[in-house]
């Protein structure tokens, strides 16, 4: 019998692998696909969630170091440089492939090309895969937005809990650069909306001497999603030599309520714990990969109760986060609709601290929470000033 059976070899489940075996715990990590494998997303990676890794990413990992964002409307364009890495581009290919290898250098056990097909929960757990059965201690579902065990043991995902997205990374002319440009292709104006609301818009993350161009949103067309990235194609001061096809793919934008029962834990993904407001997901899937695999070491250790205290320690700090998030998105989103689009950023701009505090969050020096505290006050300024 193992000590803990993490079920998914992307980020959080490797890292929590590496984490576990580290501890000294008897580790087995499972991924359904053969390497290598990717995952359909932007890849970018936030200095905060490189933080969280206890090792310095290698350089042939990192795609780019990222110095500015640019932010391209339908009458609009404006250029934010920063002094300092703002993020990181990487090829999840890369990036999942060398997370993994670290689990097994660790001492992680680990089995590729096949599926757990179902986990049993009793005095211990018991993952199925095939004909063979897997015994441990305790298990950590890493499987992703579209996990079957987590749907099996928690039940069916949150009502309207995941927007759509389409990417595609192509090669390019020439370097694309160290700046992410971000479309704004749809703002609702009507009203501020209640969470869940993901406006569409697109990106373009540059890569050595290739791109990743994307479009996601909640409540789109397939039509929609293709156009949108016709147009982030057509828009981007980036040019492709030839556009690739793209794929698409599910984004939990409403976190679950119940991320643990008494053997079996989420992380990442299978969660929801992506940012409502951008969509990234691997500062908050470490984050809890690290909290599932100090559960883990705990009930090694007798204590019947590591599961229950994993989840009161989520709910503390990721899902705090998250909430804080939800409750700016809609009148971000609200406001980029009703306002001057220049002007809104020209005032961000002005308002140095509250600037340098969107650089920090990136940085993992600002929490969400810090964030919509520092918003409220400046609310009145962010509207009437970039009325034109």
């Amino acid at each position: 019998m193992y000590d803990v059976a993490i079920s998914g070899g992307g980020p959080a489940g490797s890292y929590c692998a590496r984490r576990c075996a580290q501890a000294g715990l008897s580790t087995i990590l499972i991924e359904r696909k053969n390497p290598p494998w990717t995952k359909t997303c932007a890849g970018g990676m936030l200095p905060r969630a490189a933080a969280r890794l206890d090792f310095k990413l290698p350089d042939h990992v990192v795609e780019k170091e990222i110095r500015g964002l640019r932010i391209i409307g339908s009458d609009f364009r404006d250029v934010l440089r920063f002094d300092k890495c703002l993020t990181y581009t990487v090829d999840r290919a890369n990036l999942d492939a060398y997370l993994f290898n670290m689990a097994e250098k660790a001492g992680a056990k680990t089995i590729t090309g096949s599926s757990v097909d179902r986990i049993t929960e009793r005095d211990f757990v018991e993952l199925d895969i095939g004909t063979t059965k897997i015994s441990a201690r305790c298990a950590i579902i890493a499987e992703g937005v579209g996990s079957r065990n987590t749907e099996r043991l928690f039940g069916p995902p949150p009502k309207n809990g995941k927007a759509m997205g389409l990417r595609s990374i192509v090669n390019t002319v020439n370097d694309p650069g160290d700046e992410i440009e971000v479309f704004l292709l749809d703002t609702p104006t009507k009203r501020i909306k209640r969470y869940p609301m993901l406006p569409l818009m697109g990106w373009m993350f540059p890569y050595r001497e290739r791109a990743n161009f994307g479009v996601g949103g909640y409540g789109y067309s397939k039509d929609t999603l293709f156009k949108g990235l016709d147009t982030v194609l057509s828009e981007s001061t980036v040019d492709v030599e030839a556009p690739a096809p793209p794929r698409a793919h599910p984004i939990p934008i409403l976190p679950r309520k119940l991320l643990a029962t008494r053997k079996v834990m989420l992380i990442g993904d299978s969660a929801g714990m992506v940012s409502p407001l951008s969509g990234e997901g691997l500062s908050h899937g470490l984050a809890s990969s690290i909290l599932a695999a100090e559960a883990a070491i705990r009930m090694k250790n007798g204590d019947g109760k590591a599961t229950i205290a994993y989840d009161r320690a989520i709910k503390n700090t990721v899902m705090k986060d998250i909430t804080a998030a939800a409750l700016i998105s809609p009148v971000l989103h609200w406001l980029l609709g009703v306002v001057d689009t220049g002007a809104f950023f020209n005032v961000m701009k002005e308002e140095s601290t509250y600037f340098e505090a969107w650089t920090q969050l990136a940085l993992g020096n600002e929490t969400w929470q810090s964030l919509l505290l520092q918003t409220i006050p400046r609310f009145h300024r962010l509207f009437f000033r970039s009325l034109v």
